[in-house]
């Protein structure tokens, strides 16, 4: 790991899965939404379930403004992102002001967009910001082994997050293969054998036209269980 504490490790690794979970979760409650105005009927329902949605108790739509917005939320957008921040600032020496600054905008932007009443605009900027910070972790994160924990960590929530929310399955193989090519470059410790196995599942013929809920859920164990 070189230079790179323990604790470093950490914080670059729940930095990326934080951005992706700020990334990914928006982009999954907006399209989510449409189909709820559309339709009260459909698998959107079980999908919310994961994000903690009872669909006997709450309101679809003040459910998913919880989902953007509310600070007691862990799946909040909102959440995640102050959460990244919290891991960023204690690797200003790694990242740069100029990787925090994007974070710290997105924070900003979803603070704005709360506040709206046209929030899409503001939210918008959230994932433009996300965008940039990737690109600002390629050209300003001159640790080869920081750049790719963080993106190992944006791997492991996306798997995470598409496996949990049944969400663009079939993007999993490419995203499991970035991990694969990236977990070597971090230097940290890892599982090889539970690496294997979320491998295995993912690149089985059947998958994911099978991807059963039995079979999501031992993709999230072994995942788990990868660093």
């Amino acid at each position: 790991m070189g230079s790179l504490s323990l604790e470093k490790v950490d914080h670059l690794l729940w930095l990326g899965r934080y951005m992706e979970r700020c990334y990914t979760t928006q982009r999954f409650i907006l399209a989510t939404y449409d189909k709820a105005l559309d339709s009260t009927d459909g698998n959107w329902r079980g999908q919310l379930e994961e994000l903690g949605f009872d669909s006997k108790a709450d309101d679809p739509i003040s459910f998913f403004r919880a989902c953007l917005f509310g600070m007691d939320n862990h799946s909040s957008i909102a959440y995640s992102m102050n959460a990244a921040y919290d891991n960023a600032v204690r690797l200003r020496d790694v990242l740069g002001t100029e990787s925090i600054s994007y974070i710290q905008m997105a924070v900003d932007s979803i603070e704005e967009a709360k506040d709206s009443d046209a929030p899409l605009i503001d939210l918008q900027l959230v994932q433009d910001d996300i965008m940039a910070f990737k690109g600002c972790v390629d050209d300003y994160v001159s640790d080869d082994a920081a750049r790719n924990l963080i993106k190992c960590g944006m791997s492991l929530e996306r798997i995470d997050l598409y496996a949990r929310l049944s969400y663009q399955l079939g993007d999993l193989r490419h995203e499991v293969h970035r991990l694969v090519t990236r977990v070597n470059r971090t230097g940290a410790p890892y599982s090889q054998k539970q690496l294997k196995a979320v491998t295995d599942i993912v690149y089985d013929p059947d998958f994911p036209q099978d991807a059963t809920y039995e079979k999501r859920g031992k993709l999230l164990k072994h995942l788990a269980r990868i660093f």
